[in-house]
C-alpha cells in the first residue's frame, strides 16, 4: 500500500512539474513607475538639462540602466546614471550637450529588489523656437453648456462647445450610467461664430449621471503645424447624480482564463538551489545539534551539487536579462556577485566540516537580499527581510531533518535508528513547523494588504500560495501522526514510518516547488486597494472608497469627515510614463464628493491626487495610491 502512494505521489509530482513548463505565461516585473522628467509626451521649449526617473521602490542600476535616443536613432552622450543618496527610489543622468529639436525617447533597463529587470520607455520633444512662434495656438475646449462634475436640472436639448479657435469635430459620443450610447445628430457649425460647435440630442436624457467623449481638430492647420486630434472627456448628471456600471451591473465571478502558470529558468533556479540549501543546512544542523557520530559524507555532496547548479542557472537568466552588460560591470550587479559569493560559501562549509553549519547558514541568510519581496521597503524592508531568514532556516531544519533521517547507517537496526534520534527531531520539528507558520503569515500580511478571494485565486501569486498552504497542511497531518508514532515505536512498525518520511520528503520538494513560482510572482497581481501616501490628510478628515477597484467602471467617494467650508474638489490620476487624467468631483451632498466612470484604466499601481479648493481659497492636494489587481501589470 505505501509502495503504490508513494507511487502517486512521485507520478502526481511529475505531472505537476510537466504542465508548469507547458502552461508558462509572462511574468511582470514587480516595481511601478511613479513620475519622470520630462513627463512622457511632453512638448519642451527649452531642452532639458538631466533626465529623472522615480518608482516606487529601490531599484539596482548599471551604466547602461538610462538611454536617451533621437529620431535617428542615435545614443545621446549622457553622464553615468545615479542613484539620489537621500532616496534610493530616485535615478538621474545628466545629459552633457543641449538636445536639438526633435524627438526623443528614454528609454530604462533597471533592476527590481527582487531581481526582475524592469523595462519601460517614454518619449518627449524638443520644439524649435523658431517654428514654435509661428505655429497656431493650440486646440483647446474653452467651455460647454454642460460642466465637468455638475448636476443640472433637465435635460439639455444639444451639447454646446466652444473651441479657441475655429474647430472640426471628429468623433463625439454620449454614455449613459450603463455606458450605452445615446442618440445624437451631426454636429453643426454656430454661423455666428465658427468657435461654436453644438450636437443636438435626439430624446431627453433620463435621470442620471452621462460621460461626453469628443474628438476635435482645427478646421485649418498652418504650414509646419502638426497637431493630432485633440480627445477630451467629462462627465455631467441629470437631475442626480448615478454611478456607472455595467448593464446588469458587477458580477464577481472568477476568470478560469487566468489560470496559467509561470515555471521558466529563473524558476527552476529558485526550485534547484531551495532544495541544495535548506536541506544542506538542515543536515548540518542535524549533525551538530541531533546526532554528532552521524555521518553525512554520502550525501551531502548531492545537495551541494543541487545548490550549486540552481545558483549557477539563476546567474546565466541574470545574463539572459542583461546581455547588453560586459562581464565586469555584470558582475558588479549584486544579483550576480551575491550568488557568487554563496557559491564560496558552500564551497567552504562543503570542505571546512567545523564550520559547515556556519558557511552554509550564511549562504542561506543572503536570499532574502536577492530573492523574494521581502527586501522592499513597502513590505516590512528589514524587519521582513529578518522573517524571511527565519522561515528559510526554519524550512531547511525540517526538510534537512527528513533526508537525514532517510539516510540512516547501514549498519544500524531502523528501530534503534528512530528511537535514537526520533525524539529529539520531532522536537525541533515543532518548533520549526511553528516557526514557519508564524513567519509565513506574517510575510503574507505584509505582501498582500488588502484582497479578495476572486483577486486571490486570479492572481499566480495567490495560486501558488494556496496550493503551497494545502501541501503544508498535508505535511503537519502526516508530521503530527509521525510524532505521536515516535513515541511508542515497534520494529514492525518502522519501516512505515521511514516510509512516511519518504512522503513527507516528496510533499516538501512540492512545497519548495510552490515557492520558487511564489517568489517569481508578483503579489500586487492579487493586491486591491487604496493607500494614502502621507500621514497628514490636512486637517479634511478625507475619508475614500473606490468600488470596484478593478479596471472597468468605478466610482470614487470622498468623504470630508470635519466640517471644512469646501469650494470645489477635483481629482488627478496618472500612470507615468504617459497616461494622465483629471475629473471635476460632483458635490452629491455637503461634504460628500463623487465621480465616476472608466477611472481606472489598467491593472497597476495609479497615482491619485486629490485637489480641495477651500472657501478661503487655500489648495490643498492629498495623495494616494490605488493598486488594481490583474497579472498584466500596466507600467511594472
Amino acid at each position: 500500500m505505501y509502495i503504490y502512494i508513494r507511487r502517486v505521489d512521485i507520478l502526481f509530482f511529475l505531472v505537476l512539474l510537466c504542465s508548469f513548463f507547458l502552461f508558462s505565461s509572462v511574468v511582470s516585473a514587480h516595481s511601478s513607475l511613479k513620475e519622470t522628467y520630462p513627463e512622457g509626451n511632453a512638448v519642451l521649449e527649452t531642452p532639458p538639462d538631466k533626465v529623472e526617473i522615480w518608482f516606487q521602490d529601490p531599484v539596482a542600476i548599471h551604466k547602461e540602466s538610462i538611454q536617451i535616443i533621437d529620431s535617428n536613432k542615435k545614443i545621446i552622450q549622457t553622464g553615468q546614471t545615479k542613484v539620489d543618496p537621500d532616496d534610493k527610489r530616485h535615478l538621474t543622468t545628466v545629459l552633457r550637450n543641449d538636445l536639438a529639436a526633435g524627438d526623443y525617447k528614454v528609454k530604462m533597463n533597471v533592476i527590481a529588489q527582487d531581481g526582475f529587470v524592469i523595462e519601460e520607455q517614454f518619449t518627449f520633444t524638443v520644439a524649435e523656437q523658431e517654428k514654435q512662434e509661428s505655429l497656431p495656438e493650440e486646440l483647446e475646449l474653452v467651455k460647454s453648456n454642460v460642466s465637468d462634475g455638475e448636476i443640472f436640472q433637465g435635460s439639455p436639448n444639444k451639447i454646446d462647445l466652444w473651441f479657441n479657435q475655429p474647430a472640426e469635430i471628429t468623433a463625439f459620443g454620449i454614455f449613459n450610467e450603463n455606458y450605452q450610447p445615446v442618440a445624437t445628430g451631426t454636429a453643426e457649425v454656430d454661423e455666428s461664430d465658427p468657435n461654436h460647435l453644438f450636437i443636438p440630442i435626439s430624446e431627453p436624457l433620463n435621470s442620471g449621471t452621462y460621460q461626453i467623449t469628443w474628438y476635435a481638430a482645427p478646421v485649418s492647420k498652418a504650414e509646419g503645424a502638426n497637431q493630432a486630434d485633440r480627445v477630451g472627456v467629462f462627465y455631467f448628471a441629470v437631475d442626480q447624480f448615478t454611478s456607472m456600471e455595467p448593464v446588469g451591473g458587477y458580477k464577481t465571478k472568477i476568470d478560469t482564463n487566468t489560470f496559467s502558470f509561470s515555471f521558466g529558468l529563473k524558476q527552476l533556479a529558485y526550485w534547484l538551489s531551495f532544495i541544495g540549501l535548506t536541506v544542506l543546512f538542515g543536515l548540518s544542523w542535524f549533525h551538530s545539534f541531533i546526532h554528532k557520530a552521524w555521518t553525512t559524507r554520502k550525501i551531502i555532496p548531492w545537495f551541494y551539487t543541487l545548490g550549486i547548479l540552481g545558483i549557477v542557472l539563476l546567474i546565466v537568466d541574470h545574463r539572459l536579462d542583461l546581455p547588453q552588460l560586459d562581464l565586469k560591470n555584470f558582475i558588479l550587479v549584486k544579483f550576480v556577485w551575491i550568488p557568487i559569493v554563496q557559491i564560496i560559501l558552500i564551497t567552504l562549509g562543503l570542505f571546512v566540516r567545523k564550520l559547515r553549519l556556519l558557511f552554509i547558514g550564511l549562504a542561506l541568510l543572503l536570499w532574502p537580499f536577492v530573492i523574494g519581496h521581502a527586501s522592499y521597503p513597502r513590505y516590512g524592508g528589514y524587519l521582513t527581510m529578518a522573517v524571511s531568514a527565519v522561515h528559510i532556516l526554519a524550512v531547511g531544519i525540517w526538510m534537512g531533518g527528513l533526508v537525514a533521517l532517510l539516510a540512516k547507517p547501514k549498519d544500524q537496526d531502523g528501530l534503534e535508528w528512530i528511537k535514537q534520534v526520533g525524539p529529539n527531531f520531532s522536537k525541533w520539528a515543532l518548533v520549526s513547523v511553528i516557526s514557519i507558520i508564524i513567519s509565513g503569515v506574517w510575510m503574507s500580511i505584509a505582501f498582500l494588504p488588502s484582497f479578495t478571494f476572486v483577486t486571490l485565486i486570479e492572481s499566480e501569486w495567490g495560486r501558488m500560495l494556496l496550493m503551497k498552504v494545502v501541501f503544508f497542511l498535508f505535511l503537519l497531518l502526516l508530521g503530527y501522526f509521525q510524532r505521536k508514532a515516535v513515541i511508542r515505536i515497534s520494529a514492525a512498525a518502522a519501516n512505515t514510518f521511514i516510509r512516511k518520511i519518504r512522503t513527507e520528503v516528496i510533499y516538501g520538494i512540492c512545497i519548495l516547488f510552490f515557492a520558487a513560482s511564489l517568489v517569481a510572482a508578483n503579489p500586487s497581481a492579487a493586491e486591491r486597494g487604496v493607500y494614502p501616501e502621507t500621514t497628514d490628510q490636512e486637517d479634511l478628515g478625507l475619508i475614500v472608497d473606490i468600488a470596484p477597484i478593478q479596471m472597468g467602471l468605478n466610482t470614487i467617494s470622498l468623504e470630508f469627515a470635519k466640517d471644512v467650508p469646501i469650494e470645489d474638489v477635483t481629482v488627478q490620476l496618472d500612470m507615468p510614463p504617459d497616461w494622465q487624467i483629471e475629473v471635476d468631483a460632483f458635490e452629491v451632498e455637503e461634504g460628500l464628493y463623487k465621480l465616476t466612470g472608466n477611472l481606472l484604466h489598467a491593472a497597476g499601481t495609479i497615482n491619485m491626487t486629490v485637489r480641495v479648493t477651500l472657501a478661503s481659497g487655500e489648495l490643498v492636494e492629498i495623495p494616494y495610491r490605488i493598486v488594481v489587481p490583474g497579472e498584466v501589470r500596466f507600467n511594472e
